[in-house]
């Protein structure tokens, strides 16, 4: 209950996490809170309100949509669903910008570059609940954003070995903060997923042995227990070594 309240609070106001650093050339008209989006009667009303003009689209610079898609009013929307995966497609299928940044072919770089300069332990430098859950919330979702497959599988070799050292740096930052474990999994999701497109060995051994377990995960997006977490966590720095990266 208390997770689902940060999430909606979160998007009562303008965000104030680790987005602020550039000017927008575009901005959603109409923001959660504001008298226009409560007189809003439906969902798709709200998704109407919030599509960017066609003609705006292509002058967006990458970086500029990738932080608009991280404001997007409607985002929180994905834990609505059966799963968060299922939300996100939705998520995509409904928001231009969302489809317009998947067709980037510099989306992963900028993707990438924008998740090295976060850090989740900054999290403690937040005054109010509110703040503090905004911020931890949009790492979630930019790690949403970043684990698709057909984002990781657009990453070169060396690009997805940087992520996974930049995943492992951000879990020991989060256990640091205290970062609940549905705030965590995402990290561990780009994680698992870059093994099983790498079809890395010995992952792929732990998936055969446990085969719903990391469906539900990789697939879905559902909450794992911890021992798989554990088991991610040391695939992945079995990976990096071979690659002499790590």
């Amino acid at each position: 209950m208390r997770t689902t309240l940060i999430i909606l609070l979160s998007f009562v106001v303008f965000h104030t996490g680790f987005s602020q650093d550039i000017m927008y050339s575009w901005d959603f008209p109409v923001k959660p809170g504001s008298e226009r989006w409560r007189s809003l009667k439906s969902h798709q009303g709200m998704v109407n309100i919030c599509q960017i003009p066609d003609e705006v689209v292509p002058k967006l610079t990458t970086k500029e949509l990738v932080r608009i898609c991280l404001d997007y009013p409607l985002l929180f929307t994905l834990t609505a669903f059966n799963n968060m995966q299922e939300g996100f497609e939705q998520n995509r299928k409904e928001f231009n910008g969302m489809q317009e940044l998947f067709l980037r072919k510099d989306a992963g770089s900028v993707l990438i570059k924008l998740y090295s300069e976060i850090h989740p332990e900054e999290v403690v430098t937040r005054k109010s609940d509110l703040e503090k859950g905004n911020f931890k919330f949009r790492i979630f979702y930019l790690e949403i954003i970043l684990s698709q497959n057909d984002q990781l599988s657009t990453l070169s070799k060396k690009e997805q070995i940087y992520l996974l050292n930049e995943c492992l740096i951000k879990i020991k930052e989060k256990n640091s903060a205290s970062y609940s474990s549905f705030l965590t999994q995402t990290t561990y999701l780009i994680m698992a997923r870059i093994l099983f497109l790498n079809q890395f060995k010995p992952f792929i051994e732990k998936y055969s042995l446990n085969q719903s377990k990391y469906n539900w995960f990789i697939n879905c997006i559902m909450l794992p227990g911890k021992d798989l977490f554990v088991d991610i966590e040391t695939t992945t720095k079995e990976y990096l070594s071979q690659t002499n990266i790590l």
